[in-house]
């Protein structure tokens, strides 16, 4: 790439291979409370009672598969790491797994896996879904309902994935939880849940019991071969709740309720809206003119997009939860308020005419950084760079459709200087 050979494609330089977005699960702390809520006793007694009920109403029982012994449960327990909780310890002493040729899945349309599989499974499907041209920096993993029950992240070793549902998701035990949350609860993962795991029980146990009062209730109905339960379980889609609004204002904000993770609003006059989702963590707001931005300082804002004639970031920079940036305005803006954001470590200015672009320097935890090939060739010509992982450099401003990613061309390599 040099100054008489101009790029004409979107390039992503992948400096660092094993470079992969930070895990805001790491940075929280653990349980409250180190003590399982299940009871194993009780677990063995409700499994064998959910397996009649399931049989009476089905018209035959399914066969299980030999008990799991002490040696294999201590040695699936080496292999992981960690040990399993003492309710779903105790359902393997029953049996290992489901049976061959299981029409009706136990927990609930998700497969009982043997202990042999529950450390060795394929997770193609994360290292998919983190590939730099998806451009998983303007993603956020969302807190799961009820809050901090759950650390969040996309995958952790601590999360024991027991029951599959043949499409990619996963039923796990969570050994690892955050704050608010129990060792051995119920959560679910995987090609769904990439925005943030969910919390559905705080045990074995308890899922088991609201299996049972399903069945009890009369809350189920047949599909195929299968019985479907309506238990008193989270909703599984793996959504998070969003605000979208093409005219935002704290009243229509207000309806969308304080959980709303993710904002995503057009023709923004003001951000007193923000006001009715303390809880927004990914931001994405455009406006023709130039908001009163002062209401970001106070919204943990991790994610945050804007789309504006002028963009003053001094408020946004107020916000210690912010760690990717996205700037596309008309005048030029100062990137100088970014100087004491101590997480911050995207940055996509590609879109921006920056006033002072030389303060990139001194933004030390960069790790991905967007620029058109004119921006690059100033930066290129300074000293002291931050270690970038992830360079991409446009031929000239680009025109966003996001959540689209754009159409890179990716190269494992350090961008060439334009000027050589």
């Amino acid at each position: 790439m040099t100054t008489s050979s101009p790029q004409k494609s979107p390039f992503l330089y992948v400096i660092d291979e094993d470079f992969v977005p930070p895990d805001r699960g790491d940075e929280q702390e653990g349980p409250e409370s180190a003590v399982p809520a299940g009871d194993p006793d009780e677990a063995v007694r409700l499994f064998h009672y959910y397996r009649r009920l399931m049989a009476q109403i089905l018209g035959y029982e399914e066969e299980l598969s030999e008990p799991a012994g002490e040696e294999d449960l201590a040695a699936a327990e080496e292999e992981l790491g960690v040990a399993l909780p003492p309710d779903l310890r105790a359902l393997y002493g029953i049996a290992d797994g489901e049976g061959d040729g299981v029409v009706n899945p136990l927990f609930d349309r998700q497969e009982w896996l043997p202990l042999a599989e529950i450390g060795d499974l394929d997770d193609e499907w994360l290292d998919i879904a983190q590939e730099w041209e998806l451009e998983p920096w303007r993603r956020t993993v969302f807190d799961a309902q009820p809050p901090n029950t759950v650390r969040r992240s996309p995958l952790r070793a601590g999360w024991i994935r027991f029951a599959f549902d043949t499409g990619g998701n996963w039923l796990a035990v969570d050994m690892d939880p955050g704050p608010n949350g129990r060792p051995g609860q119920i959560i679910a993962v995987g090609v769904d849940y990439t925005e943030g795991p969910t919390y559905v029980a705080d045990s074995v146990t308890t899922f088991l019991r609201r299996l049972v009062e399903a069945l009890e209730r009369g809350d189920y109905r047949h599909h195929d071969k299968s019985l479907w339960i309506d238990a008193d379980l989270p909703n599984l889609s793996g959504g998070h709740t969003r605000y979208r609004d093409v005219r935002p204002s704290r009243a229509r904000a207000g309806q969308a309720g304080p959980r709303v993770q993710e904002v995503r609003v057009s023709g923004v006059e003001d951000c007193a809206f923000l006001a009715a989702v303390p809880n927004v963590c990914s931001l994405a707001l455009s406006s023709a003119g130039s908001p009163d931005l002062t209401p970001l300082g106070g919204r943990p804002v991790e994610y945050l997009e804007l789309d504006v004639e002028s963009a003053d970031l001094t408020a946004p920079a107020r916000n210690r939860e912010l760690r990717s940036l996205s700037v596309t305005c008309a005048r030029p803006v100062e990137l100088a308020p970014l100087r004491t954001v101590p997480n911050l470590w995207a940055l996509d200015i590609a879109a921006a005419p920056v006033a002072d672009i030389a303060t990139v320097t001194e933004l030390k935890g960069l790790r991905y950084l967007e620029v058109t090939q004119d921006q690059w060739r100033e930066l290129s010509e300074l000293d002291d760079l931050p270690p970038l992982a992830i360079v991409g450099v446009h031929p000239h401003r680009p025109e966003r459709d996001w959540p689209t990613p754009m159409d890179w061309v990716t190269t494992y390599d350090e961008p060439p200087s334009p000027t050589a």
